[in-house]
């Protein structure tokens, strides 16, 4: 294997996955500011982006299988290069949640709609957007522990959504909007554990899952249980 172009066109690969990780937090963060003043103009700047976050999740795609093709990778090179698809996959599926927030705003402003975002809608949003930061420098810094706190925080955005659908429920009015915000937001931190995990796996070969049991079984003995 030539080692110095592949070191050269892995890292052109790692800065396609930065860029795109880039533009994917620019869109969700565009979605949120849309949907919060109510502006459709945003709302399309969201839709207008997710072609060219589309069309890199493609590049990286066919980069990863030209590398793969021209060096054959082992190991743990082959682990990193096949997860990069994995990784821009995720990446582009937050992008596609963004765009559903863009359109409900695009929607409820043709229909001259208000909408109140409730307190828990708002708290969705922030953990979001801070998982989201914290994966982008996860990735960049190849950071297992911080990874490990995101994957561990998106429990509480599967908390929140739960209480959102229960508070529907007892107030039997039937707020449609915020359900479904709540239900992309809860994907959107789905995919980011999935991000975890890969990043995870990427450095330890191993499934977070396992070290975190693993890491529990030594507190438990230290603990004298």
């Amino acid at each position: 294997m030539d080692v110095l172009h592949y070191e050269r066109e892995f890292s052109l690969l790692k800065a396609d996955i930065s860029k795109m990780l880039s533009l994917v937090s620019d869109s969700f963060e565009m979605s949120l500011s849309s949907l919060e003043i109510m502006d459709p103009n945003l709302a399309r700047k969201v839709l207008f982006l997710d072609d060219e976050i589309d069309a890199i999740n493609r590049e990286i795609e066919e980069k990863v299988y030209e590398i793969i093709a021209r060096y054959n990778p082992i190991s743990k090179d082959l682990r990193y290069i096949i997860t990069m698809i994995k990784f821009s996959n995720n990446l582009e599926r937050i992008a596609d949640l963004s765009c559903n927030m863009a359109e409900k705003t695009i929607n409820l402003y043709e229909n001259k709609q208000n909408y109140s975002m409730p307190k828990q809608i708002k708290e969705m949003f922030g953990i979001t957007l801070k998982m989201l930061h914290d994966t982008f420098l996860a990735f960049s810094k190849k950071d297992v522990e911080l990874s490990k706190k995101i994957w561990l925080e998106d429990q509480k955005l599967d908390n929140i959504e739960v209480e959102i659908r229960n508070v529907i429920k007892e107030e039997k009015e039937c707020d449609i909007l915020s359900v479904l915000i709540a239900r992309d937001l809860e994907r959107i931190g789905d995919h980011l554990t999935n991000l975890c995990e890969e990043i995870i796996y990427i450095e330890r070969g191993e499934e977070i899952k396992k070290i975190l049991e693993g890491e529990k079984g030594e507190k438990d003995i230290d603990s004298g249980r």
